[in-house]
């Protein structure tokens, strides 16, 4: 059973559609990307899974559960969401930022402390656990991010475009971090972004949206062989 599953999903605001009827799944151990250009209805579609936002028609599933009969605050917490804008508590310091929801879950003190470490660890910012976030670069803060939102052990993981405001090289750092977690960790994972390579290099699949519908979702090996107007223009962006 795939961890995450998109039914016939919709959503429509002020009597515009948003997402069209879209069905796609996730396995736990596989990044799906969904690329697009802005306004093509990603983030809508992460929002949805959270439930911040409510289907017109269609159902979600996660974990084999319809995410419209589940607590959305509980679902929150099993969920791993990390944004571009960091979102760190900023009087807190940065071991406490990652145990934020095992706290809210009440595990035990010190085994909140343990996993944060544990996190802190593998993204390589373990001596930095009692500084607070400003006192962190960028990037820096990203692997904190990214760290909290391990921390409770999820099935789930969502990234809205999380690396899009860093240099060069510390992107490239973030999705080599990205990967080697994936591969420790193994969770189900939607990957929001506009930038094809960034899709290639992280994406086990890759769906292209236009205009809140799926035009294309293929492998990674396939994507640079599909012939249609959106997903070739993306293409053409890479070839220079």
């Amino acid at each position: 059973m795939p961890y995450l599953r998109f039914q016939d999903v919709s959503f429509a605001a002020a009597n515009r559609p948003i997402l069209d009827g879209i069905t796609f799944e996730v396995d736990r151990g596989e990044t799906l990307v969904l690329l697009g250009r802005s306004g093509s209805g990603k983030t809508t579609a992460l929002r949805l899974i959270n439930r911040l936002l409510t289907p017109t028609s269609g159902a979600i599933f996660v974990d084999g559960q319809n995410i419209a009969q589940l607590d959305p605050i509980a679902l929150r917490r099993r969920t791993g969401y990390v944004i571009q804008e960091f979102g760190l508590l900023p009087h807190w310091t940065v071991e406490e930022n990652v145990a934020l929801v095992p706290r809210l879950l009440g595990w035990p003190e010190e085994k909140q402390k343990t996993r944060a470490r544990e996190l802190l660890e593998q993204v390589g910012l373990a001596e930095m656990a009692a500084r607070s976030p400003r006192q962190l670069s960028g990037g820096q803060r990203q692997r904190v991010g990214v760290a909290r939102a391990l921390a409770a052990e999820p099935g789930l993981l969502l990234f809205d475009e999380p690396f899009g405001a860093l240099d060069p090289v510390t992107r490239h750092e973030m999705q080599q971090q990205f990967l080697a977690l994936q591969a420790r960790y193994r969770v189900a994972a939607v990957f929001v972004t506009h930038d094809l390579l960034e899709a290639l290099k992280i994406g086990t699949r890759i769906a292209v949206l236009d205009a809140g519908k799926i035009e294309c979702l293929v492998s990674r090996d396939e994507f640079l062989n599909v012939d249609k107007p959106v997903t070739r223009s993306f293409i053409e962006t890479i070839r220079v």
